[in-house]
């Protein structure tokens, strides 16, 4: 059977928690799209390791990691995180990344930069070149794995778009970037990465016909998705169901059951609207309890109570089977807690439970709340359901009674074992 794991917030949720439990019994674990702006915390062997290309299944031995060609790829920053797993012992000759994925180059991050001081709306970016990359893509300009392989072929695609750039660096002021400074560092990369390249469409269709099993990793999360989130503050990828077809080669035959991660509350980083954001003392305590703090950039998450407007949005347009609760514990302390049911819009004072992505929507969008008696008790270390408190199982009954699916796992800390099935 294979698997999607997509996150069904505003990125954060703990997918890489998610999937690395997930992934034992899979044969192969496949990242779709983003970049090194994910940040997926894994726990291993008690040592904390975050992630932001390789895919989380990588620490599951006999399972094969793919980087499907809907990744953008810093190959300097895949190197780097190759060398830190090895680190701990694992030999990475489970990895295979594909010709077509795009590359980030220093332009790139520069351009992300220069870009985001001079936006109209700020968009709080990770400012990791993703979103020109993505724009070189979109623009049939862009320099694949592939290209990294031939020097020549490389120099010359890079130097034309190097050149380019610049010229639009020096109507910003900006300082150009020479393709002299980073070129040797790119082809040292090539002779690291070339053993692991290959026509990754080829290889997931031969492996999905033959039987194996598939898992599907998606990064940030869907309200996050260019299409389908709160644009313009979204990301440059498709985390959504659609992103997975478009960034493996695979038909959507070979989709067979999806799981949806989402926090037992809500989080954003970066700019753009959050309806149930919470301020204040609530917040920090909140924040605090939760760790909330970017695992890419080290930056204080946005916090908030659970949305289940915006949550079932995103498992509607996904076809959502079942719902990965994370961070139930991280609730454990409240006295009182509270999730969004409904919006009130500001100006009409009407209600509804329909979630509209457009911003302006979302901007005059005031929460209609239902509170829950909070449960008070460590459930870090429960490892059956049936021994959860009586309180947190009514919140988890209501999540899938307003959602129309069922929690089927959840989350209450960052160990594998603190992992609990219905």
């Amino acid at each position: 059977m294979n698997l999607l794991v997509l996150g069904l917030q505003w990125g954060d949720e703990g997918k890489g928690k998610a999937i690395d439990y997930l992934a034992e019994g899979f044969d192969l674990v496949v990242r779709y799209q983003g970049g090194h702006n994910a940040g997926h915390t894994i726990y291993y062997q008690d040592q904390k390791m975050v992630l932001h290309l390789l895919p989380s299944g990588i620490f599951t031995p006999g399972t094969l990691s793919v980087i499907g060609n809907g990744v953008v790829v810093n190959p300097l920053q895949l190197v780097n995180e190759i060398k830190e797993v090895e680190a701990l012992g694992i030999h990475l000759d489970n990895l295979a990344i594909s010709h077509l994925a795009p590359l980030i180059l220093p332009i790139h991050q520069h351009l992300d930069i220069i870009f985001e001081q001079s936006r109209y709306v700020k968009i709080g970016t990770t400012r990791r070149g993703i979103g020109p990359a993505y724009e070189d893509l979109a623009g049939r300009r862009a320099v694949l794995m592939a290209d990294l392989l031939d020097k020549d072929r490389f120099y010359q695609r890079v130097k034309i778009l190097n050149d380019y750039y610049n010229k639009i660096i020096r109507l910003y002021g900006g300082e150009e970037i020479a393709v002299e400074s980073y070129l040797d560092q790119y082809l040292e990369a090539a002779v690291a990465l070339r053993p692991m390249i290959t026509n990754t469409s080829e290889l997931l269709n031969r492996y999905s016909g033959d039987g194996k099993s598939i898992l599907f990793e998606g990064a940030q999360g869907v309200l996050l998705d260019i299409n389908h989130g709160t644009y313009p503050f979204v990301t440059s990828s498709n985390p959504t169901i659609g992103g997975v077809f478009t960034g493996t080669g695979l038909s959507h035959k070979a989709m067979h059951k999806i799981i949806g991660i989402s926090k037992a509350y809500t989080t954003r980083v970066g700019e753009g609207p959050f309806p149930s954001e919470l301020s204040g003392d609530e917040a920090e305590f909140l924040r605090a309890k939760g760790n909330e703090y970017g695992a890419t950039t080290g930056r204080p998450r946005r916090v908030g109570w659970l949305d289940l407007v915006a949550l079932k949005y995103a498992i509607t347009i996904n076809g959502i089977d079942s719902i990965f609760l994370t961070k139930l514990d991280v609730l454990d302390e409240f006295e009182e807690i509270k999730a969004v049911t409904a919006y009130r819009n500001c100006d009409t004072g009407e209600e509804t439970s329909i979630f509209d992505p457009y911003c302006v929507a979302l901007e005059q969008a005031h929460p209609v709340g239902k509170s829950f008696p909070g449960w008070q008790t460590d459930t870090g270390g429960i490892q059956d359901f049936k021994d959860i408190p009586l309180a947190a199982k009514e919140y988890i009954a209501f999540i899938e009674e307003y959602t129309g699916v069922p929690v089927e796992i959840v989350s209450v800390g960052t160990g594998r074992k603190q992992t609990i099935r219905k």
